[in-house]
């Protein structure tokens, strides 16, 4: 039960991955992963079209990220930085219609050594098979 489990997360993370443009195109390797989620309240059921300027800034700042079903995916080369990408996308999304904004986030902070998405996949392939 446990292994299948482990098999159906991995293949889950290994969609995700290979759909991300983060480190994959160019090779850059990034100590700094992000995952973002930026819900506006009062809105109606639909959001996608109230996302559309927190996804502009983050094009507008240069920023390597990637669009997934339920969150944005990001990287940045520190801390300082991911705060303040997170908070220009978190600020682009108020406007005339939207008055109220919810976002989490998650940090992936490694210091040791920088690697990029594919590699952090990989890693998992790896102890599943084992």
């Amino acid at each position: 039960m446990r292994k299948d489990l482990l098999e159906r997360l991995l293949n889950y993370q290994t969609i995700i991955a290979s759909k991300l443009t983060i480190e994959d195109n160019e090779g850059e390797k990034v100590a700094i992963i992000v995952e973002v989620n930026i819900v506006p309240l009062g809105v109606g059921i639909s959001v996608s079209k109230f996302l559309v300027p927190a996804i502009t800034e983050l094009k507008r700042r240069g920023v390597k990220y990637e669009v997934t079903p339920m969150c944005t995916v990001f990287a940045a080369e520190n801390v300082e930085d991911a705060f303040n990408i997170i908070k220009a996308a978190h600020e682009a999304v108020f406007g005339e219609t939207v008055q109220r904004v919810v976002t989490t986030f998650k940090i992936d902070d490694r210091r040791d050594i920088k690697r990029g998405m594919k590699e952090k996949v990989e890693s998992l392939k790896k102890e599943v098979k084992r």
